[in-house]
């Protein structure tokens, strides 16, 4: 008898073994999941820390945009703001001027397509039909200074010689081609000239954000959890994850990143936790441990414990020295911590230009 109870015991242990094992060793894919997040991207080339207001202004003759529908103060409003600074109507400690140059046209001539087809017969036809091609320029600079008389910036967006070309539809005879034309020259010339000044505008925009300002940025970070509905962990993974977006929906520029941290610890531990009972000679738990490891850096990287962050990327790289998530996160990290740097400042949360702004 009790050699009988002690055979079922074995027989017991043994199947529960089987089960934990085939339970732990189920195939495992992997799924991202987007967590919003914000911050303010930092300046490239941060101004002096004293200065906190700008001025803004546009250097151009009538003709160039009497024809468009802009408007100074509207292209202004648009594209020559400063974030992160005051912006005063002269004297502003950063002065910022976009110049427009002449809208010029040039080489402007016909042209013709032959195209070859073949008839109801059988028997090619050649077709030939016409455009106008035009080329055109219109110089856009931008210059940026000091109080103190220092030039920050001083370049064309686009010079005399970066020319483009235009070609309007093709028409199947000279003369309906210039009946277009006398009808649509005037419109034309306009969009064209609307569409260089935006075009150029735009790069001026993003170059004096990225340069000098604090731009308000929204992005969303790429989170890891299991694939499978059928997994046996899958509900506990697919919580981690909300729980992680629960926290991050708090997340501010203009707010410190501690309630954050203090809210997100529990579901790190759960990831630490999970990461301690991996058999590292399975390669479905080898998957499994890479989401412990990537989430817990992700995480640690937006909430700015960078030290945090590398130690895990590194965790994974012991697994896999070649692997991208982990060396592209290594990278942000250290970009980050750079741009800090350079601004010297302690965080991309809660952080002003100066208390005076």
């Amino acid at each position: 008898m009790i050699t009988l109870l002690f055979l079922k015991s074995l027989v017991i242990l043994f199947i529960c073994f089987v089960d934990c094992h085939i339970c732990n060793s189920q195939k495992v894919t992997i799924d991202n999941e987007s967590v919003p997040v914000e911050y303010y991207r930092l300046p490239d080339k941060p101004l002096d820390p004293e200065y906190t207001t700008y001025t803004s202004e546009i250097e151009a003759r009538f003709q160039s945009l009497s024809m468009t529908g802009l408007t100074e103060s509207s292209l202004i409003d648009q594209y020559l703001k400063l974030p992160g600074y005051k912006e005063v109507s002269s004297h502003g400690d950063v002065q910022i001027k976009a110049s427009i140059g002449d809208f010029n046209v040039f080489g402007e001539r016909t042209i013709s397509r032959r195209t070859k087809k073949k008839n109801k017969d059988g028997k090619e036809e050649v077709s030939v039909t016409y455009a106008l091609e035009l080329k055109y320029e219109m110089p856009v600079g931008i210059k940026v200074w000091d109080k103190k008389g220092n030039t920050l910036d001083d370049e064309y967006i686009f010079s005399w010689s970066d020319q483009r070309t235009y070609t309007t539809s093709y028409y199947n005879s000279i003369s309906e081609l210039d009946s277009y034309w006398r009808y649509s020259r005037n419109s034309k010339i306009a969009d064209l000239q609307r569409d260089r000044i935006n075009e150029g505008f735009g790069k001026i925009r993003d170059l004096i954000n990225n340069y000098y300002g604090y731009k308000l940025t929204k992005e969303n970070a790429k989170f890891e959890t299991i694939g499978k509905k059928k997994h046996p962990d899958y509900e506990k993974y697919q919580n981690a994850i909300e729980a992680i977006r629960t926290a991050f929906k708090h997340m501010s520029p203009d707010k410190a990143l501690d309630g954050i941290r203090k809210e997100v610890q529990p579901t790190l531990a759960f990831y630490d936790a999970q990461s301690k009972t991996i058999n590292p000679k399975s390669k479905e738990e080898i998957k499994l441990q890479h989401i412990n490891l990537y989430n817990q850096a992700l995480a640690y990287y937006w909430l700015e414990v960078f030290d945090q962050a590398e130690h895990y990327a590194k965790e994974i790289q012991k697994i896999d020295p070649k692997d991208r998530d982990a060396r592209r996160l290594l990278e942000d990290i250290e970009s980050t911590k750079s741009s800090l740097e350079r601004a010297d400042k302690k965080s991309r949360h809660g952080t002003m230009v100066s208390s005076k702004a």
